[in-house]
């Protein structure tokens, strides 16, 4: 019953409104069917009318892409009912007599049937357009025009319909008056077209988002030519000797990327694809595409690009609350078609609650999925969103409001830190831990006996440079200035320093001995060896002696003390080799 009475109520609202005026633009140029429809709306009942209900011819729904009803230049809300049924509100309510004028906007892809479907290398496609002549609406249309725009004046056929011309690059139907709701007349055009029939059958695109500053974009492409097939060999000699001579061969392409990236790459399976220049502008850069071999009807490749962009161009926040803002597909090369499109969102790791704001177009939200990169410990959301359909007029942002603790941005650097520290801690206890299930004990006799070797030779030489070397410079002194008084002074330090240090070095040549017998013909050759430089210390300061008691002549000081200085240097340097020995 309620159904009934809603049917009721929509079928009144339906016969208040008439199509005052329509004239319709359908332009044809390119592969993409691009409708106009300015339609003079008047509400002729007595109730008021706030929305008006667009319908899709039935035969054409299928290939129906964007949907757009403006105002006055302003674009009005519009509302999907079921198939092909659109409904928008004005921003006013129309009461009996009133006017408005909207702009209807429909684009259909794939609906322009290459006819032949094969053609041969140098041949220009001829393609078929099936369409309506009046313009089709639920509302009675008082007078109606339909302007066809092909882009080529080698028009083949089109349907006659009084009254219909043909003027150019133009069919002219109409104008047509009184035509009643929901009124379809076929026709159908056959004429030449050679712009790009480039169709992107699958396109996986991937916005990884940083908070370190950077997002990074990558969008794989699995690109058709869906025009007329080549139907003979394709001849690469005849192609090089005259590129224009295969007018519908997709040599290369233009896509857009924003101003501010940075680290563009395009690349196929086999790696980098260099035939391919990217050019900045103020506004955007613009990335032409080369494939590696041109495209012609029925041929297909598969390439990938990335880039960089900075965070602040799609992110903003304010504390925990962060928004993500970029386009659900961008400018892949012009008059876009895109059959199935899925785009990949990866947040950062601790981003939830998350929430969406869809552009105006339909837009499915798949299962939300998990993906581990570097340093992750749980995994980074993954939000995924799929399309059909789409061209141009889709290029519209897709806003991801989610929350994200801000001390998350430490997870990574301290995992590093922990790391770093697992692995010296781990290098400092193998080097340092013995893990041998036995003692060796004659590696513990080699440990100490090697210790106590270090401790012999720092004695050693504390006994050349505190006595050997302060003997000698108290031979200089006494020559210089003879001061008996500082020579027995300076002399009783020598000997007592001396003494002490021999003490100790005849200590450790007994511990030396007793760990490692075998080493004690080594310790008495050392022992023996400081036994002769005692003797020549003792030499040296007798001669000082002498020297103060004018016992001796200065030629002959001179004299002897070289030769004792000569004997202690080798003397000394013996020693030296004996602790080598040890």
């Amino acid at each position: 019953m309620r159904l009934w009475v809603l049917a009721v109520l929509v079928a009144v609202t339906t016969a208040q409104l008439v199509n005052r005026n329509v004239n319709r633009v359908v332009d044809l140029t390119t592969q993409i069917a691009k409708v106009t429809s300015e339609v003079e709306v008047e509400n002729s009942g007595a109730s008021v009318v706030n929305t008006y209900e667009v319908v899709v011819d039935p035969s054409a729904v299928k290939r129906l892409s964007y949907v757009s009803i403006s105002e006055h230049g302003n674009e009005l809300p519009v509302r999907k009912t079921s198939d092909g049924v659109y409904e928008a509100t004005l921003s006013s309510s129309l009461s009996n007599g009133g006017k408005t004028s909207l702009v209807v906007t429909t684009t259909f892809t794939h609906s322009l049937e290459p006819y032949p479907r094969a053609i041969n290398q140098p041949d220009n496609q001829l393609v078929r357009f099936h369409s309506n002549a009046y313009y089709y609406s639920v509302y009675s249309t008082v007078e109606q025009f339909s302007k066809f725009n092909l882009g080529s004046s080698k028009i083949e056929s089109f349907t006659p319909r009084s009254p219909s011309n043909k003027e150019s690059q133009t069919v002219k139907y109409g104008p047509y008056s009184n035509i009643p709701a929901k009124t379809s007349a076929k026709v159908t055009i056959h004429f030449e077209n050679n712009s790009p029939f480039l169709t992107v059958s699958n396109l996986k695109r991937i916005v990884e988002v940083s908070h370190w500053g950077n997002i990074a974009v990558e969008e794989h492409y699995q690109l058709s030519h869906t025009g007329a097939k080549l139907k003979s060999q394709f001849s690469r000699l005849d192609f090089q000797r005259n590129p224009i001579g295969a007018p519908t061969a997709v040599k290369s392409f233009r896509t857009v990327l924003p101003a501010s990236s940075k680290n563009v790459y395009y690349r196929d399976d086999i790696g980098n694809i260099s035939t391919s220049n990217l050019r900045e502008t103020d506004d955007a850069n613009e990335l032409e595409i080369r494939p590696r071999f041109p495209l012609f009807g029925g041929w297909q490749t598969k390439y990938y690009i990335g880039y960089s962009v900075p965070s602040y161009e799609m992110l903003s926040h304010s504390g925990q609350n962060y928004k993500l803002e970029f386009p659900f597909v961008d400018h892949s090369y012009d008059n876009l078609v895109i059959d199935d499109a899925e785009v990949r969102v990866i947040l950062p790791e601790g981003a939830s609650g998350f929430e969406i704001v869809y552009p105006n177009y339909e837009i499915t939200r798949e299962a939300d999925e998990k993906v581990k990169t570097y340093l992750d410990t749980f995994g980074r959301p993954v939000l995924v969103f799929s399309a059909k359909n789409l061209e141009e007029n889709h290029i519209k942002n897709i806003e991801i409001y989610y929350k994200f603790n801000p001390i998350m941005l430490l997870q990574e650097p301290l995992l590093v830190v922990i790391a770093f520290m697992v692995i010296f801690t781990t290098v400092i206890i193998f080097v340092r831990l013995d893990f041998s299930i036995s003692v060796d004990e004659n590696k513990e006799a080699r440990e100490r006996v090697a210790y106590l070797v270090e401790e012999l030779f720092n004695a050693t030489s504390k006994i050349k440079s505190s006595v050997s070397d302060e003997t000698v410079e108290l031979l200089a002194t006494v020559k210089a200035k003879k001061d008996p008084k500082h020579f027995k002074n300076a002399k009783k330090e020598i000997d007592a320093l001396y003494k002490t240090l021999t003490d100790e070095a005849a200590a450790v040549t007994k511990k030396i001995v007793s760990l490692s017998p075998s080493l004690a013909d080594r310790v008495a050759e050392f022992n023996r060896r400081e036994g002769e430089r005692k003797s020549l210390l003792a030499s040296i300061s007798s001669l000082a002696e002498k020297v103060l008691g004018d016992k001796v002549s200065k030629t002959t000081c001179n004299e002897q003390e070289n030769n004792l200085l000569s004997k202690l240097y080798t003397a000394q340097t013996a020693i030296e080799d004996s602790l080598a020995a040890l």
